[in-house]
């Protein structure tokens, strides 16, 4: 799996080398598909094996699931490593094709969702589902042959008593009240009709509407898209949502929702906050677990996010407590009493190491602590990266035999991406219940491996920050004997920015100032300020960028804009990818730093490009940024004609035609000085998409 991780990581910035541009790789879709067909069909054997077959359980069933795992993994990597444009289509037909092969039999490991049915029938009649227990007298006339079989068989039968009465059925604890939250109970009224087989159906159309809302959010926090293939494939998604239909495959869907509006982009308003924590809140009520994503969620602007996440859990309860009083709480207590939480027996790690009386007060602790560190620690920009740590660690603490609560572990995982693998030995330690040993081994073993990870990759971070400083010092070395980085920056009546841009170039960066007709004595200025101006009499932004190419000398060359909308001073973080060998052409992508500094309409002419580029090539741009850096005798290579506005669109689609590595780091980008003559206007704006068009046409066909 670490290897994986590895593999993956570099796969995400690599452009598809040595292909035409929208060609697919046949070889690797082909094996991807293989191993898709092999996952299914291991899907479609294990929810149908006979309770009687050796393969069903014990040391042989955990060993059938660990294969499946397996051909899961390798399928993500196969997956991630394809362009996205395939990855999303492959993603989406797993999806699908892994839920149909849970759905060919009746729920295997579980039969939670029978309950459900009961409980949505209740309240078709308008009985409060908190009121009463199944068995009870009040409800006889509600039962039917496929949830109270006539003759006694696989179930749990019960004896007459007070307002009980007896009978068979295959309600699982058909004594006690429903522990369902409400919004759950309302999805139960909403399927009820379509009975267990519909349950295990909607259920299944739950976990691909899931994978649909990663593959549209993921882009939205700085995500790559084809990380959802990790939720979308996953066999415990599967076996728990298409096959045992439970219901926390519908509290992912709010939780999706809320992860995306956390991350966005956007600034968090106190108006996103409060929506964030709405969302969340309709999650916690559906299944609890998403509360573990409080600590990290509420991390910016706590207050709005924590009052909307209450009000709305307590909107949903307050019909239910006006109906049946504290009866709405159901048998939540009861259960984590007959779970063995209360006395602390079921906290099955701990208890490999600490004696029983002491588990309780050490889960309190961990829990307590992580929260603490996840709240101080956890980046508010990307909340599931503290969120999958907490639910992680609570995972391992409360060591459930139930790995249907691990799917919320499982989506965190694709919002996590490739880095966040590990964790998945969590979901896998679910099933170790099968062997016929504690589950605390499992669980155990699983957090083992996951330090060993973090381990393993906090050692390689460490030796990768080293060898960056040591090239780092040789490449300011070299620069020192051997000349700086040209700095191109073409010119048309710049003279007001011209020095503010000039006087804050980096030591070791040489600007070379293109005039391309300037009337305001840019020329001049450039001059006085030390720059070496060249002359481009032909009219373009194209030209003048080609122009001060061909007069550059250095081996590595930056290009800008010189209008003051960029700080010369982060010329370095583009350019060190480029100067160490890492990268072959390095962008910045524009971060603005005021209202005014990107017009809308250029905005959106820029996003839809890159979308196009990250469609067409696999290269993970956000922004056709004009600060960038590369090698001059490789840019010279690329025979890049265009002289106007599509040179910049023409340099990236050759070099990823090429094979280049191109990547991108953000950069602030301020307002310009003076008025634009491309994104200042709507003309403007207009000409240079004309331009990149007909880049565009030339290089695809």
């Amino acid at each position: 799996m670490m290897g994986t991780v590895a593999w993956m990581s570099g796969a995400r910035a690599r452009s598809v080398a040595g292909t035409r541009l929208g060609r697919p790789p046949l070889a690797r879709l082909g094996t991807a598909f293989v191993v898709l067909t092999g996952l299914v069909a291991g899907l479609a054997a294990v929810v149908r094996l006979p309770r009687s077959s050796p393969w069903a359980h014990g040391l042989h069933g955990f060993a059938l699931l660990a294969a499946l795992f397996a051909c899961y993994g390798l399928g993500v990597w196969l997956v991630g490593s394809l362009a996205r444009g395939w990855a999303v289509v492959l993603t989406l037909i797993g999806a699908v094709a892994t839920q149909l092969a849970a759905l060919t039999a009746p729920p295997r490991y579980s039969d939670d969702l029978y309950r459900y049915v009961w409980d949505g029938r209740v309240q078709a009649h308008g009985i409060d589902p908190y009121r009463y227990v199944p068995v009870a007298s009040r409800l006889v006339a509600l039962r039917s042959p496929d949830l109270f079989p006539p003759t006694a068989g696989p179930g749990y039968c019960v004896t007459s008593g007070p307002d009980i009465t007896a009978g068979c059925t295959v309600l699982n604890r058909p004594l006690v009240h429903t522990i369902y939250p409400p919004v759950a109970q309302a999805y139960f009224w909403l399927v009820h009709w379509s009975g267990p087989r519909g349950v295990q159906m909607f259920a299944g159309l739950a976990a691909v509407l899931v994978t649909a809302l990663l593959l549209w959010g993921l882009p939205r926090v700085g995500a790559d898209p084809r990380q959802a293939v990790l939720w979308a494939w996953c066999p415990l998604v599967a076996i728990e949502a298409g096959n045992g239909g439970h219901v926390d495959v519908i509290a992912m869907i709010p939780t999706t929702c809320a992860l995306v509006v956390l991350g966005s982009r956007r600034v968090r308003t106190t108006a996103r906050a409060a929506l964030a924590g709405a969302v969340l809140g309709l999650a916690v009520a559906t299944k609890m677990t998403p509360g573990f994503l409080v600590p990290s969620a509420a991390r910016r602007r706590p207050l709005p996010l924590l009052a909307s996440l209450l009000g709305v859990v307590a909107a949903v309860y307050i019909p239910h407590l006006l109906a049946v009083g504290s009866g709405a709480t159901g048998f939540l207590s009861g259960y984590l009493n007959e779970e063995g939480y209360g006395n602390g027996s079921r906290f099955a790690v701990l208890n490999l190491f600490l004696p029983q009386d002491w588990t309780s007060a050490g889960a309190v602790a961990v829990l307590g602590a992580t929260a603490v560190l996840v709240w101080w620690y956890s980046d508010p920009d990307r909340p599931w990266r503290g969120a999958l740590v907490m639910t992680g660690v609570a995972l391992l603490v409360a060591a459930p035999s139930y790995a249907w609560y691990a799917q919320l572990l499982v989506l965190l995982v694709a919002f996590g991406g490739w880095r966040a693998m590990p964790w998945l030995a969590i979901a896998f330690a679910g099933y170790a219940w099968q062997i016929g040993e504690e589950v605390g081994w499992g669980y155990g073993v699983a957090g083992l491996f996951i330090c060993a990870a973090w381990l393993i990759r906090v050692c390689a971070a460490w030796l990768i920050r080293r060898r960056k400083v040591e090239i780092a010092t040789s490449t300011a070395a070299d620069m020192e004997c051997t000349g700086s980085v040209d700095v191109i920056l073409p010119c048309l009546d710049e003279a007001a920015a011209l020095p503010y841009v000039l006087t804050r170039m980096p030591p070791h960066y040489r600007a070379i100032v293109v005039d391309n007709g300037s009337t305001d004595g840019s020329p001049a200025i450039a001059a006085r300020f030390g720059a070496l101006v060249v002359h481009e009499p032909r009219r373009g932004f194209g030209a003048a960028c080609h122009a001060g190419l061909e007069a550059a000398t250095a081996d590595v060359v930056c290009f800008l804009d010189c209008d003051g909308s960029f700080d010369p001073a982060d010329l370095p973080q583009v350019a060190k990818p480029v100067i160490a060998g890492q990268a072959d052409l390095f962008l910045g992508q524009r971060r603005p730093t005021a209202r005014g500094a990107w017009p809308p309409h250029a905005r959106l002419a820029n996003r839809l490009l890159a979308y196009r580029i990250r469609r067409t090539t696999g290269v993970a741009l956000r922004d056709l940024g004009p600060m960038r850096a590369a090698r001059r005798e490789e840019l010279l290579k690329l025979e890049i004609t265009d002289r106007r506005f599509g040179y910049p669109l023409e340099m990236v689609l050759k070099a990823a035609d090429a094979g280049w590595r191109i990547g991108q780091t953000d950069v602030p980008y301020a307002p310009r000085t003076g008025k634009s003559k491309v994104t200042g206007t709507i003309g403007g704006t207009l000409k240079a998409v004309g331009d990149m068009r007909k880049v565009w046409k030339a290089a695809t066909g």
